[in-house]
């Protein structure tokens, strides 16, 4: 139960560090509590914890123009922020956690400045069918994460350069690319400025769940800050493989690393933009060590996925064996 709400809004724009102290708010979430957080980043491509760096972007573009690259802790797809981009992190225990109210409460605040916005598919705010706001979220234990998106003046030309989303996807949708997809706030009214935006927030957060208080942090973040701007983190470098299985499932984009010895699975390395950070380790559980024959793979089937899973699984598995069958 929520019985006090803090805020907090970094002043920095460095993407590591905001990383880092989103991490730290979030492992130390005071007991009975709200932390909501806000931060900004420059010129950043953000891709979700399981996602492949060298698919989800233009590299070589992003380092002529010194566009960062970060990874952050939860699932879900690749996004550019820069300094026209407002980030929003909502940070409870497991008692108090509701997605839905705390999308509403984002929605309030938009619709408060007159943008006539609303919730949209399991993740998405929109208005007038353009996306304006993506989220994602994170569950570790008793401690609660949800953070997401808002674009209130993006630089899209930059988006287009820097993210590197397949025509597929895009036009799963009904759009021709990424930036026919999004809107800015500003592009429905060019007089809301950022000020407007962060207080239209704060207020919506203070109504949904009671007055503000400004938070202090005393730890030390460095360690934090390493980890987050580590190579071996950011990058999460692909072993070995015999196979890869690059497809679109109902959960979303998956792209498999296998490798096979003895017609036995013995590596994995796994990319997606599914917002479920429990998908990835369902799979491992289901394709790590399995022997590729129909007995093995139907008997780890009904044992590990429901049987709203089972095309998925199954059309991954027939990706694999047919390989292995050349």
């Amino acid at each position: 139960m929520i019985e006090k709400c803090y805020y907090i809004k970094s002043g920095s724009i460095n993407p590591y560090y905001n990383l880092a102290l989103e991490d730290y708010l979030f492992h130390n979430i005071p007991a009975n509590s709200l932390v909501f957080f806000l931060c900004q980043n420059q010129n950043t491509v953000m891709i979700g914890r399981n996602q492949n760096a060298y698919k989800e972007c233009h590299l070589q573009a992003m380092e002529i123009d010194h566009c960062y690259l970060a990874r952050r802790s939860s699932g879900g797809g690749a996004v550019y922020q820069d300094i026209g981009n407002l980030n929003f992190s909502f940070m409870m225990y497991l008692d108090s956690y509701d997605i839905e109210k705390q999308t509403q409460t984002v929605v309030n605040a938009l619709r408060s400045l007159n943008i006539p916005a609303y919730i949209s598919g399991r993740n998405d705010i929109e208005v007038d069918g353009f996306k304006v706001s993506g989220n994602a979220y994170l569950t570790e234990k008793e401690h609660c994460l949800h953070h997401g998106t808002l674009m209130w003046n993006v630089d899209k030309e930059k988006m287009e350069k820097y993210l590197n989303v397949s025509d597929r996807k895009i036009q799963a949708k009904g759009f021709d690319s990424i930036s026919s997809r999004t809107a800015n706030i500003t592009d429905f009214d060019s007089s809301i400025s950022l000020n407007q935006l962060q207080q239209a927030l704060l207020q919506a957060v203070a109504n949904s769940y009671g007055p503000l208080y400004e938070l202090n942090i005393a730890g030390n973040l460095d360690d934090i800050i390493e980890h987050y701007h580590s190579y071996k983190y950011i990058y999460n470098t692909i072993g070995k493989f015999t196979v890869i299985v690059h497809d679109y499932y109902s959960f979303g984009e998956l792209q498999m690393y296998v490798d096979v010895e003895n017609n036995t699975i013995t590596h994995i390395d796994m990319f997606t933009d599914a917002v479920d950070l429990e998908i990835e380790d369902r799979l491992h559980k289901m394709f790590d060590g399995m022997h590729v024959d129909d007995n093995t793979f139907k008997t780890r089937l009904f044992t590990l996925f429901d049987k709203d899973m089972h095309a998925d699984i199954a059309k991954m598995y027939l990706a694999i064996k047919k390989y292995l069958a050349y």
